[in-house]
């Protein structure tokens, strides 16, 4: 049970990153009408990339933010009435409409009402990020105390028959379905296939690389491998060729400033320049998290840094990529049959390689089999939450899949079954929506467990 080693195409079900959003000019929203003093410097984040040029305005301890940016961040539109100091974002067929000095607010029509108004600053309209945000089904998280903002669109691909597109949390239509293929978002940008080609496009779904590529990967520290014409390149955002790696067999993503090669059977990294950091000589390797990576060595696994070092020595029969601070390792065992464990960084022992079956942690637990069914232990290796089933999931959104008489459904952090066994298999709920399989077909639910539109 190894770390999996994937080059995420298209296709294979995994998200497809990109580096920052373009910047977006700020219209004039008419006089100053109030003015605030000056606050830390507040820093942005977008599906997990680090934004520039974004002025964050704290007020009552809320984070302001500028209405064109947070609207292109999150995939709405935007639209200014001189007349009423009003705001019009459109995403999809949501409608949601700001005034500025006003907490009242209308999405589609309706009313609701927000704790604080929007407010004008030095000819921008600032909003509230996590009420606006929300309005759309984006996360939007303040972390005062670290000075950050973390901002995540939640759009998600569906099938509408044979072509694809993209939905919001509400189940409405905001990309519209007219791509070959179209992959989850991430870091701000998706991979489409469009005339058998891929390429990238925005929230708002603008075509920021155009589909050329015979094969596109992830973007990771802002470089992406594609393959055009039998010939593998790593290119920025701007679908610029940046590196040309030569002498491998295979190229790998970046993670963590090094990207994974392989020459012949053997594994090392490179860096954002092309060189060898590290020696492809590993019998096995994977990608680096919480900085370091699995290794095989002499037919066991351990962990290098990004040097190259063994920092925990080799001696697992398999180990998987460390999550908040712990690592999954299988001690070595006959017929590969091993026990599951968690080590820390420092290669101690955190919880016990005492389980059959063990997951990684995901929300602050992982599953692990006792006697014959399933629960889930704290990072201190303590049972937090008792199951009666033979197999589950991980946490993700907080559900997790279990497995009663041959289906499937999903439980919450209580172990409450909140979606009923049903179904011939269960996803992982990424972005508001899990893909289950039926009889019928595959389809997205949402987390009420009704079904909104057929699985990409």
């Amino acid at each position: 049970m190894t770390t999996t080693r994937i080059r995420s195409t298209f296709g294979k079900g995994a998200l497809f990153a990109a580096a920052a959003l373009t910047a977006v000019q700020i219209a004039s929203f008419g006089p100053a009408t109030q003015a605030h003093a000056a606050t830390p410097t507040i820093g942005v984040s977008v599906d997990g990339i680090a934004q520039t040029g974004w002025k964050v305005k704290t007020i009552q301890q809320t984070e302001f933010v500028p209405v064109r940016l947070l609207a292109a961040a999150i995939g709405a539109s935007v639209a200014w009435d001189e007349s009423t100091s009003t705001v019009s974002l459109t995403q999809g067929t949501r409608v949601v409409k700001l005034t500025n000095g006003s907490k009242a607010a209308s999405v589609n029509g309706k009313q609701t009402q927000l704790k604080f108004a929007p407010v004008e600053k030095s000819n921008t309209l600032y909003v509230p990020a996590v009420a606006v945000g929300q309005l759309f089904g984006a996360d939007v998280a303040e972390d005062i105390a670290a000075s950050k903002l973390n901002i995540v669109p939640k759009l998600h691909p569906y099938a509408d028959g044979n072509k694809q597109g993209y939905l919001n949390v509400f189940g409405e239509a905001v990309i519209a379905a007219k791509y070959e293929a179209a992959n989850g978002f991430s870091e701000g940008l998706a991979i489409v296939k469009q005339d058998g080609k891929y390429g990238y496009i925005n929230a708002l779904g603008e075509a920021v690389i155009q589909p050329q590529f015979d094969e596109a990967y992830d973007f990771s520290d802002g470089l992406a491998l594609v393959d055009k014409a039998g010939v593998s390149t790593y290119i920025n955002v701007k679908g610029e060729t940046v590196l040309s790696p030569s002498g491998y067999d295979e190229l790998y993503d970046f993670s963590e400033g090094l990207a994974l090669v392989r020459k012949g059977d053997l594994f090392g990294y490179i860096d954002h320049t092309g060189k060898e950091v590290i020696p492809a000589q590993l019998e096995d390797a994977f990608y680096f998290s919480e900085g370091v990576a699995a290794v095989q060595i002499e037919g066991r696994y351990g962990y290098i840094d990004r040097t190259g070092n063994v920092v925990i020595k080799a001696v697992y029969q398999s180990a998987s990529d460390f999550e908040a601070g712990l690592g999954l390792v299988q001690s070595e065992g006959e017929n590969g049959e091993g026990s599951f464990g968690f080590i820390d960084l420092n290669g101690k022992a955190s919880i016990a390689t005492a389980y059959a079956k063990a997951f990684s942690f995901s929300e602050g637990v992982a599953a692990v089999e006792g006697d014959d069914t399933f629960f889930y232990v704290n990072s201190i290796g303590e049972n937090v939450l008792q199951t009666a089933y033979e197999d589950v999931g991980s946490f993700h959104e907080g559900l997790a899949s279990f497995e009663d008489n041959g289906r499937y459904g999903y439980i919450d952090r209580n172990g409450k079954v909140v979606i009923a066994a049903k179904y011939d298999s269960a996803g992982d709920f990424n972005k508001g929506y899990a893909v289950v399989e039926t009889g019928a077909g595959s389809f997205l639910i949402n987390a009420q467990g009704v079904i909104v539109a057929e699985a990409p």
